[in-house]
């Protein structure tokens, strides 16, 4: 861990401007701006608010998710906060066997027509690195290559919470750019929707501050419920944020869906 307080966005590590993936930085703010956000400037950040629930395990299962894989943290904020987060985390870890206070009970991941197509052929969904390594990638970097991603995420099958967020992937991926217009229109695909707690009881969910992820594959016998054209209704233009609220709606009706919210293990 190293402590830094770069207030005038100067590179603590001066290496030409270049870092490559050995380092990443952790900012503890108190933000009304955002609540957790990402960004890239000498090397990949994770910028969490303290309006944010959670916000100390969010920080720190980032820390520990990072150090796992061999990277330098880089924190910049008040070190009292890193040390309540420290506190606060104590006795945890990124692989808490229960569903924190604050975490989803329902992941999702999105998908294109064209995913969801494989992904019921071959009967799982799997990481990017998975489908590039059986030729059915054309492109070189996934979409988050953009936002600045570390390369290790693409060995994960990404989840999310509900809304329209993961949906943005979806629209940014076929437009070829980062489009945060969750009002524009474009192809929908599907959504698959996942219980927390089972992914987290069966060892398969992976926290790393930001998101929920499955590494490798991700068998379609863990998915609740699956919306698709065919199975929902939209009234209007398709954009990101009516086809995921008329799908988490479509979700919300399923008695498999009652049950899950129906409780929350503490």
């Amino acid at each position: 861990m190293y402590f830094s307080n770069k207030a005038n966005g100067t590179n603590p590590f001066p290496q030409n401007g270049k870092q490559g993936e050995s380092r990443v930085e952790l900012v503890i703010a108190d933000s009304a701006e955002y609540k957790e956000t990402t960004c890239k400037n000498f090397y990949f950040c994770f910028k969490v608010s303290k309006q944010s629930d959670g916000w100390q395990f969010r920080a720190m299962d980032y820390v520990e998710y990072n150090a796992a894989l061999g990277r330098q943290v880089v924190y910049t904020g008040d070190i009292k906060d890193y040390e309540e987060a420290k506190e606060t985390y104590r006795g945890h870890s990124v692989c808490d066997p229960f569903l924190r206070p604050y975490e989803p009970a329902v992941l999702v991941h999105s998908t294109t027509p064209n995913g969801y197509t494989q992904i019921i052929k071959d009967g799982a969904l799997k990481s990017w690195n998975r489908i590039k390594n059986e030729n059915r990638i054309g492109e070189e970097n996934p979409i988050g290559r953009l936002l600045g991603d570390p390369e290790d995420f693409r060995e994960y099958v990404m989840l999310g919470g509900l809304g329209f967020w993961s949906e943005i992937v979806v629209s940014s991926k076929q437009k070829g750019y980062i489009c945060m217009d969750a009002d524009c229109e474009y192809t929908a695909g599907a959504r698959f929707y996942f219980d927390a707690l089972t992914l987290i009881k069966e060892n398969l969910l992976v926290r790393d501050g930001m998101h929920y992820k499955v590494k490798g594959e991700l068998p379609l016998r863990y998915a609740l419920f699956c919306a698709a054209a065919g199975n929902i209704i939209i009234s209007g233009k398709i954009t990101p944020r009516a086809f995921a609220s008329a799908a988490d709606e479509a979700f919300a009706q399923t008695e498999k869906a009652a049950n899950l919210f129906s409780y929350r293990q503490k």
